[in-house]
């Protein structure tokens, strides 16, 4: 993805939600630096089977500090340059908020997609069934 930092369009987010809004790949200014792996466990403790619109909250929770996690916390972004950032969700309230209420992806397909997503390929095929929840289009498939 290319930006112009200075033009609206760099303003525009373009979701690869984990949870429409968890994880983000825009432009613009970053609210922290995080790191390219900052998960310490490989799973969100939530049962990797169970779909993202049947979370608890609890569980929504618990998917979301992972998520974070991954960036360096709530509120950080990992720098990849030329004005495109890899951005956790605000804080976990905003990330419950946003959680898909009609999404057939599961857990395991979630932390899969956050695994595989980097600066170098911020749109993996990992990330597919998130992408069709978040965006609601079955035809969707990144560029290898």
């Amino acid at each position: 993805m290319t930006c112009n930092a200075t033009s609206p369009a760099s303003r525009v987010i373009i979701a690869s939600a984990l949870l429409a809004g968890i994880v983000l790949l825009g432009c613009g200014s970053s609210g922290g630096a995080g790191s390219d792996s900052g998960t310490s466990s490989t799973t969100s403790g939530v049962s990797g089977s169970k779909r993202l619109d049947a979370l608890t909250n609890d569980e929504k929770g618990k998917l979301c500090d992972f998520t974070a996690a991954h960036f360096g916390g709530y509120g950080k972004s990992i720098d990849c340059g030329g004005g495109n950032t890899l951005d956790a969700a605000a804080s976990q309230a905003e990330c419950i908020a946003a959680a898909p209420t009609a999404c057939a992806a599961t857990v395991a397909q979630a932390e899969q997609c956050l695994t595989a997503q980097s600066c170098a390929n911020p749109l993996p095929p990992a990330c597919v069934p998130i992408f069709q929840c978040a965006f609601a289009m079955s035809s969707f498939t990144p560029a290898n």
